[in-house]
């Protein structure tokens, strides 16, 4: 991956900061794209390859400024890793309209953007791969994560339309279901859900996830760098579940 040009977004933590260091470390200059502009600094202290775009991705104007000058000063980009998300807890009769946009806006329609401010770059150059951060809530829900449940399985849907527009131009376009992971959104209401009782007794003890655990953020990095890396060539419009099991129990 010596190189590459990458842009990952999310990347402060969790998903997106472990997705960010190991394209890195293989070689990949990183364009880091989250709004915690300390978090980023310290990102881009652990790899040089890394570089900081502070930026919230429903500010479409700074995401196209970021673009432009990744390709101003490096002419392509070969990696988009859509990872940013974010979701509300809440059931259907507590749940606003203002909440159902919001998770749309960051989770859908800012994947939707980059894509169309990278693709002609691709485009040009016949080459290009696109990872899109989904759920394994897009195959199966629970009643708090309605506008969660539906972003993710729109991400899912859109990625094989998509892998299907661009195949043409050599762009493979592919989709990670993460299943349980430690991250920042393993976080609700300041109590970590896979250290609860709950977790404990049905995910571990019962292996409702047969691997009986939640997953390391690198461990889903790992499988993003797959589908980015060149050793990925005739995989399109797929969504790769990485869940330790979760979705095939009953």
């Amino acid at each position: 991956m010596n190189g590459q040009i990458a842009i990952v977004t999310g990347s402060a933590s969790g998903i997106g900061r472990a997705t960010a260091l190991r394209l890195a470390n293989e070689g990949a200059i990183v364009v880091a794209i989250d709004r915690d502009e300390a978090a980023l600094r310290r990102l881009a202290g652990e790899n040089k390859q890394i570089q900081s775009a502070p930026c919230d991705v429903t500010d479409h104007a700074n995401l196209e400024r970021i673009i432009a000058q990744t390709l101003q000063s490096h002419s392509r980009i070969d990696i988009l890793v859509n990872n940013a998300g974010m979701s509300y807890y809440e059931r259907h009769l507590d749940s606003t309209l203002d909440h159902w946009r919001k998770t749309q806006a960051i989770n859908v329609e800012a994947m939707y953007l980059l894509a169309k401010l990278v693709v002609p770059a691709m485009v040009d150059r016949r080459y290009g791969r696109i990872v899109n951060v989904a759920s394994t809530q897009a195959l199966a829900a629970e009643a708090v994560t309605g506008a969660y449940a539906a972003s993710k399985g729109a991400i899912a849907a859109w990625t094989r339309s998509l892998a299907v527009d661009l195949a043409e131009y050599g762009i493979l376009v592919n989709c990670i279901a993460p299943g349980c992971t430690h991250t920042a959104m393993s976080n609700v209401n300041g109590v970590d859900e896979t250290t609860t009782p709950d977790f404990q007794e049905w995910y571990v003890r019962r292996r409702k996830i047969p691997l009986a655990r939640a997953a390391d953020p690198a461990e889903i990095a790992n499988a993003i760098y797959f589908l980015c890396g060149d050793q990925c060539t005739y995989i399109t419009g797929h969504t790769l579940v990485v869940d330790g099991g979760l979705t095939i129990t009953f």
